[in-house]
């Protein structure tokens, strides 16, 4: 345990004191991009209330737990998927809230009542609470602490761009019926499909370092910090050569 700890405290020492790489500025961008559909999905309902209300009759207490569910699903991913990055690893449970959004957005499209909405939009709710947590975490563990406040800032600008994106959407798209599909449900499949694209270049990113050292796994958490090192004499790595060292 002693040696595990002395490990732990020797790799976060060594990860402060690099400079900001690429593969810094890399990482932030893809936590950002992530919390972007997050900050999409959580507009959503909202922006297309009117239109829901009249496609599924809705009633007023009925309208409130369509809007609502995603963010009572939000506690709980922040809760129990916080536990479970602690648990996996920050990479892993990143997989996971990502096909629990990405998935129930998805089903959430072709919902044939308002019930199955809510219950879709709770279940996305839990792997948008997830992301959150888990963003904060996997960058304050990547990131040098003398930066690693205005990086997680600017991760959490790109998020907030999800906010015009949903409406400019909606008031493009709502109106329509692309394929003989009405249009506030290609909004679903439109953020269903954005974060598998995240997901898709999320595998890139390689596990946390300070979270492999102190689960014992140094050798692999050395490996990482090493390619980061490298950066100092050479070119940095790209992503995809740091997260073979997993």
């Amino acid at each position: 345990m002693s040696h595990t700890t002395s490990a732990a405290v020797d790799i976060a020492r060594r990860m402060d004191r690099l400079p900001v790489l690429r593969s810094h500025r890399f990482m932030t961008l893809v936590v950002g991009a992530g919390l972007f559909f997050d900050c999409y999905e959580n507009f959503l309902a909202v922006t297309i209330a009117k239109v829901l209300e009249r496609d599924f009759a809705l009633s007023g207490m009925t309208l409130s737990l369509v809007l609502a569910s995603a963010f009572i699903g939000q506690f709980i991913g922040a809760l129990l998927l916080g536990r479970l990055a602690d648990r996996i690893g920050r990479r892993r449970a990143f997989i996971v809230n990502l096909l629990l959004y990405c998935g129930f957005s998805l089903v959430a499209a072709f919902s044939p009542s308002a019930w199955w909405l809510i219950v879709c939009r709770f279940i996305a709710g839990v792997g948008i609470g997830g992301e959150y947590a888990l963003a904060d975490s996997y960058l304050s563990e990547l990131l040098p602490a003398r930066v690693r406040g205005r990086y997680i800032s600017w991760a959490y600008t790109v998020s907030f761009f999800g906010v015009p994106a949903v409406g400019v959407l909606a008031l493009w798209l709502v109106p329509l019926s692309p394929a003989g599909i009405a249009g506030w449900r290609w909004l679903f499949v439109i953020g269903a499909l954005g974060g598998v694209l995240v997901w898709w270049v999320r595998r890139a990113v390689p596990e946390s370092p300070r979270w492999l050292a102190l689960h014992g796994r140094v050798d692999a958490a050395t490996r990482i910090v090493e390619r980061l090192e490298d950066c100092l004499l050479y070119t940095s790595p790209s992503p995809r050569d740091l997260s073979t060292s997993r």
